[in-house]
């Protein structure tokens, strides 16, 4: 029972989650509209676009950096069935800093775009969710290796878990202004509504084990935020249209705010802060806590102290298995302390580029990001190749180093086709080969949509900028 347990959490953590470069191989993409997502500054290629609700643009990215299926199961070469777990070597390939479990995920339900003169208006509506997990090797270490492990009281088992999750509503009205032939800005102001919040400020403990009674000290802290717009009372029905409803109430602003510099028709550097604001959380907010009762048999010394169980203990146990399960209980009680509001901010990030054109229709580009997320920076290192051939296709190939991770190999591919553009891209092809590789490695991603887009504007040299109006056959014809 206690495999087949351990066997159905690790499959859930490796699988159901995976660092997410939120779409860093779309930017590349000269011909796509959405490219302006990691910098509102960059130059969009169209008189105008308009998204088709939900198709889009669907963006889905994973990581998981400790739990890798080749790492933790041992499997019959010639069934490739499961025979047994390697709980040792799982521990060997995790970090001694802390692995992570994110998830980040975004919807376009409404977005389009127009340009007039030497402005790009851009309006988007979309649904965001982000979720970031980060745990200690002592929480899986204390349970494949036990206590003895951890012996002697400068050897204590650390378990430590720190977890942010927001997932809200965006409304956003993109703004991007050519100052002159050299210089654009663009920023984007954004109107956020809550759908659901858990923050931790502390997940905490330290399981210290005496060597020679065994007996193990328990200091532990707990103390997270957390808000929803789902009913706190388990027998209410709610439908996904009043609880959208009541995420209004959960009221937060942000922008986004980007600098794109061309130094000649080669060269050119940018930079972008995203996600900068917080949310107001009003819908069942409460502060939650573990407070430690200061009495009883498993009380010592200010800690939870254990030391085995005694022949009376059993005795209540088999009379009693319930009510000896809730007086355990009663040593760590919850504390839920319901509150009116509270202000959480977001995970923002930010970005550094520079890039070269190879004439018209190449350019190559090294770009950095970075994000704090519960007192962990999280940077990444990409570089990057993208071509336009025919004015009509957008390729794009580039390879990303991140914490943890070392093997992305991003390939973008997008058409555009009169006025539809269609594309295709991830951040991570390898991962997409199989099922297998998507299990065995760290990042998983993937961006898809289709756009109506109109206006076709070629980057011009220095000097000002010229439409090139011309047909698709006019353009195939030329090239």
């Amino acid at each position: 029972m206690k495999r087949q347990i351990f066997i159905t959490i690790t499959l859930l953590l490796a699988l159901a989650t995976s660092i997410a470069q939120d779409g860093t191989t779309l930017h590349f993409m000269r011909l796509n509209p959405y490219s302006t997502y990691l910098n509102p500054s960059s130059f969009i290629q169209y008189e105008g676009y308009v998204g088709i609700p939900v198709v889009s643009n669907i963006n889905i990215a994973l990581t998981n950096s400790g739990l890798h299926y080749n790492n933790i199961f041992i499997t019959d070469p010639s069934t490739k069935a499961i025979t047994g777990i390697n709980a040792n070597k799982m521990l060997d390939k995790m970090s001694e800093n802390g692995d992570m479990i994110n998830s980040n995920i975004s919807l376009n339900l409404i977005d389009f775009g127009f340009r007039i003169k030497n402005w790009n208006i851009s309006f988007s509506y979309r649904i965001r969710s982000d979720e970031y997990f980060s745990y200690s090797k002592d929480l899986f270490g204390f349970l494949v290796k036990g206590n003895l492990a951890y012996a002697g009281e400068d050897n204590p088992a650390h378990i430590q878990i720190k977890e942010h999750i927001d997932m809200y509503q965006e409304f956003g009205v993109g703004l991007r202004w050519e100052v002159n032939s050299h210089l654009a800005i663009g920023f984007k102001p954004k109107l956020l509504f809550g759908m659901i919040n858990s923050k931790s400020n502390t997940i905490d403990a330290l399981i210290n084990t005496d060597p020679l009674t065994y007996a193990m000290r328990i200091q532990h802290q707990l103390d997270v935020k957390e808000a929803s717009v789902l009913p706190s009372d388990s027998n209410a029905s709610k439908s996904i249209g009043q609880m959208i409803g009541r995420s209004f109430r959960n009221f937060g602003m942000s922008i986004d705010l980007g600098a794109t510099y061309r130094i000649n028709d080669n060269f050119g550097v940018a930079a972008s802060i995203l996600d900068l604001g917080f949310i107001d959380w009003r819908t069942n907010s409460a502060y939650k806590s573990y407070n430690l009762d200061s009495s009883g048999h498993f009380y010592n010394n200010g800690t939870f102290y254990y030391d085995g169980i005694t022949l009376y203990d059993i005795d209540q146990i088999s009379a009693n298995p319930k009510g000896y399960v809730q007086e355990l209980a009663r040593y760590v009680p919850t504390v839920n302390n319901s509150v009116n509001h509270y202000a959480q901010a977001l995970v923002g990030r930010f970005t550094l580029e520079g890039y070269y054109n190879l004439g018209k229709n190449h350019r190559f580009t090294a770009l950095f990001q970075g994000r704090i997320v519960n007192k962990q920076f999280l940077p990444s290192f990409t570089l990057a190749w993208n071509g336009t051939f025919l004015n009509i296709f957008d390729l794009c190939v580039n390879y990303t180093m991140a914490k943890h991770s070392y093997d992305n190999l991003g390939v973008g591919i997008g058409f555009n086709l009169k006025v539809f553009h269609i594309y295709f891209l991830t951040d991570n092809l390898i991962s997409l080969c199989g099922v297998k590789q998507m299990v065995n490695h760290t990042n998983v991603s993937f961006q898809l949509g289709l756009v109506f887009d109109w206006g076709k504007l070629q980057e011009p040299e220095l000097g000002g900028w010229k439409k090139k109006e011309v047909s698709f056959r006019q353009n195939v014809t030329k090239q």
